[in-house]
């Protein structure tokens, strides 16, 4: 049975059976009075070690719930983990659970280097990761996660995600075999009661939310809005857009706006024109306000191109958000929305699955082109609903509103949007290349070693659940062949075992495929060191790319020319028979040109104009390529293949710091980035020692050093040095 708000008495903070110095810790906050989902966890046996499913709006309580599972873990002497999609995320809650601190709850975090056994982890009480890390824990097992109690799964409607889903059900499979208590979160899930009884928890499902949501839906031959509360609201005509037209009359009445759209250049054009017209309106305070804030984006964001363009935009108090910006420039423009300097955000829908941004109304377009589809298409509710649930702040608003803008009449906003239910979330286990994984990674971590044991772990998970397990055996099957005839598994009797290359592959965190084809292909070049771009393209042809590979444009005809003259050069490998596979062979080409300019030290600026990418585009591009680029250099060692190995080496961090091979020693110094390492070659310095020799006084007078920086680098050089010496 779930439990309703209605079925749960109000529990006060004082009645928590928990130590005085816990309950401090929430009165301190502020929090007096659990909100009904936190009520309705505590009365479901959060605090007996019961498994929780909880399905509440934004801004309801969930974090709370789940601090206090691992609070509650702590006082039994236990470990717990918090795992999140997104890295931001996972510095967000990080920072926000250490006020535990005050308890003696030590909290760490981890959200990248997956070879590493983590476990110097074993120091904290709390480990914050994302999905993938923690995957990638449980591969690694270093010792404490015998001590683990609670894992907390937080955005668990992402085990519907292509991506990530797999990762998050393999998580929770292995946390049940071991006996973990599981805490699952979600603002929108359509099975809920399906996703607790796989997880064996008892569900809380909730509607309530500290601010009222009212949602409504846009009339555009009537250019009105129609709220599900019966108001209903006119729209000024201002420029014949609606996603205009809507914001600029929320901000009249001094409501904050955030505006999801599909599409990145439609997001930046109405940012442009909305505020090229709020500029001419704005009063001298809030025009010197924004002036500073401009100069701040201007000062402290590298990439002058995008510096200039969103500093232009944020002077008109508006702004947009997408995956393209730089990290810097994302986090300045969601502060300054914090700060209510920002009147209007135009944002894709990152930005809904990214860090707490909520505004008193909230746009929604529910519809997107869909490529595999050649046209505009419907976003799923969940989507919506994820999107909607921003609306409305807590210390500001006594309603939050959602209006879906693009639907062709209001009867179809609410009968497709407004008064339906998210949909069900399936498994996204069901394909071969999230079966191989893991199929590898179990085997490999030594959790089983038979087609029986491994059967006995995917039988936990949903996939299993929803599928009744048919079929699925011969699948598996298939896969451990497969796998032992790429050499990564030997098959004695029944008994399976991962060789080294299987061992080294599944530590590596790659999919097996993706060495598969590097080694094929490498085998047949021989054993000679092969041009830096072959390489970098191979690797962007890997499946372990694909999400990182740019599209082709109308304007990249001159790059598919060229891409076509390295084949008659032999610096890249030959594209594929299939027309279908000859569109990736370019988009890697595209992605292994932007890296190798990257790694010739050309500017993000210069990259970015000649792309037509983002700078975080680029950072995603070099953080996926750096990964692979370092797990193939040890997987090529493995191999025998020592000579690709070592180019693979040196791609990994040419790739990591944007330099050519020269800088490769300098930059090993902290505080000594591309640009500092360029400055210091030029005049001759290209070795460690060499800044040592010269000293603080001869660097401080060089361009972007300083005494302070020159003091602090020269201090880091000699560590580095005895670090070196030492080993």
């Amino acid at each position: 049975m779930k439990l309703t708000d209605y079925m749960v008495k109000t529990i006060s903070v004082e009645e928590l059976p928990l130590p005085s110095s816990v309950r401090k810790v929430l009165l301190d906050e502020g929090i007096v009075t659990l909100t009904p989902p936190q009520a309705q966890a505590i009365a479901s046996g959060l605090l007996e070690g019961e498994n929780i499913v909880v399905v509440a709006p934004t801004a309801s309580g969930k974090t709370l719930i789940a601090e206090l599972a691992l609070v509650n873990t702590f006082l039994r002497g236990l470990k717990g983990v918090y795992t999140l999609p997104l890295k931001a995320l996972a510095s967000e809650k990080y920072l926000e659970l250490r006020r535990w601190n005050r308890i003696g709850l030590k909290v760490g975090i981890s959200t990248g280097d997956y070879e590493s056994t983590g476990e110097e982890l074993g120091k904290y009480d709390v480990i914050v990761t994302t999905y993938e890390r923690m995957d990638s824990l449980l591969r690694q097992k270093p010792s404490w996660l015998e001590d683990v109690g609670v894992i907390v799964i937080d955005e668990l409607h992402y085990i519907g995600d292509a991506e990530r889903g797999p990762i998050i059900e393999m998580i929770a499979a292995r946390s049940l075999r071991r006996g973990y208590q599981l805490v699952g979160l979600s603002a929108t899930i359509g099975n809920p009661g399906e996703l607790a009884s796989w997880l064996k928890a008892r569900l809380v499902v909730s509607t309530w939310r500290p601010v009222k949501l009212v949602e409504g839906g846009f009339d555009r031959k009537e250019y009105k809005i129609y709220f599900s509360d019966g108001r209903v609201e006119d729209v000024k005509l201002f420029m014949g857009n609606p996603f205009i037209d809507i914001a600029l009359t929320s901000a009249e009445k001094g409501y904050q706006v955030l505006a999801f759209i599909h599409n990145r250049r439609l997001v930046e054009d109405y940012a442009k024109r909305t505020s090229e017209y709020l500029k001419r309106r704005l009063s001298l305070d809030d025009e010197r306000k924004l002036r500073v804030l401009a100069e701040k984006i201007l000062d402290e964001v590298t990439i002058r191109s995008e510096a200039e363009k969103v500093a232009s935009i944020v002077e008109g108090g508006v702004a947009y958000h997408h995956a393209g910006l730089s990290s810097k420039t994302r986090s300045i423009i969601e502060e300054a929305f914090r700060h209510r300097l920002l009147k209007i955000i135009y944002a894709t829908p990152t930005l809904s699955a990214g860090v707490n941004l909520p505004a008193r109304r909230v746009l929604v377009s529910v519809k997107r082109y869909e490529p595999r589809l050649h046209r505009m298409a419907r976003i799923k509710v969940l989507e919506y609903k994820q999107m909607a649930g921003r609306a409305g702040r807590p210390q500001y608003d006594e309603v939050g509103e959602a209006i879906v803008v693009d639907e062709r009449s209001i009867n179809d906003a609410y009968r497709h949007y407004i008064k339906r239910s998210p949909e069900p979330i399936y498994s996204a286990l069901n394909n071969e290349r999230s079966l191989r994984i893991y199929t590898l990674a179990l085997i490999a971590s030594g959790e089983v070693s038979t087609i029986d044991e491994l059967l006995e772990v995917f039988n936990e998970t949903l996939y299993a659940k929803q599928r009744k397990l048919h079929g699925i055996k011969g699948e598996i099957e298939e896969i451990v062949y497969e796998l032992n005839e790429w050499g990564m598994l030997s098959i004695i009797g029944d008994l399976l075992q991962a060789t080294k290359l299987g061992r080294i592959v599944s530590t590596t965190y790659v999919d097996p495929l993706t060495a598969r084809i590097v080694l094929v292909d490498l085998k047949t070049r021989g054993y000679d060191k092969l041009d830096e771009k072959y390489y970098l393209h191979l690797a962007a042809m890997t499946p372990d790319f694909a999400r990182n590979r740019p599209y082709i444009t109308r304007s990249d005809e001159w790059l598919i020319d060229e891409a076509y003259e390295d084949i008659g050069k032999g610096v890249i490998p030959k594209p594929p028979d299939s027309e279908a596979e000859e569109e990736a062979w370019l988009q890697a080409y595209k992605a292994m040109r932007i890296l190798y300019d990257w790694i010739e030290e050309k500017t993000e600026d210069y990259i970015s104009l000649k792309y037509g990418i983002g700078s975080g585009d680029l950072y995603n591009m070099k953080e996926t390529m750096a990964w692979i680029t370092s797990a193939l250099s040890r997987i090529l060692e493995v191999a025998g293949m020592t000579t690709h190995s070592r180019a693979y080496l040196e791609l990994s961090k040419r790739i990591e710091h944007g330099v050519k091979p020269e800088l490769l020693e300098l930059v090993e110094v902290k505080g000594i980035g591309r640009v500092r390492a360029r400055v210091l070659a030029d005049i001759g310095v290209r070795r460690v020692e060499d800044i040592v020799r010269i000293g603080a006084k001869r660097l401080s007078i060089l361009r972007g050093f300083g005494p302070k920086i020159a003091e602090e680098i020269v201090r880091n050089a000699k560590e580095y040095l005895a670090r070196k010496n030492r080993i």
